[in-house]
């Protein structure tokens, strides 16, 4: 089953949101099927649902991982490697 990773992003998306925007397109295609990217824009339901007020956020199985800013790529990575997906 793969990974639920949410994205959330304002809109339209600020310098942070359009870097999380391009990293998360590098990551899906590093990760293939073992990942599901799910991109949220603007004021959402899902993101009030999670409480967030401040973009952009990354919601990793449920879980607010990275909220604020855009992460670097290896951080991303450990992230993802610490939910299960190796």
């Amino acid at each position: 089953m793969a990974l639920k990773i949410e994205v959330f992003a304002s809109q339209p998306p600020c310098s942070g949101g359009r870097l999380v925007l391009k990293l998360m397109e590098e990551i899906k295609q590093e990760y293939g099927d073992k990942i599901d990217v799910e991109i949220h824009k603007g004021v959402t339901e899902k993101a009030k649902e999670y409480g967030l007020k401040v973009s952009p956020a990354i919601v990793i199985d449920r879980d607010i991982r990275i909220i604020g800013v855009c992460p670097t790529k290896n951080t991303l990575k450990n992230a993802i490697r610490e939910a299960g997906v190796l």
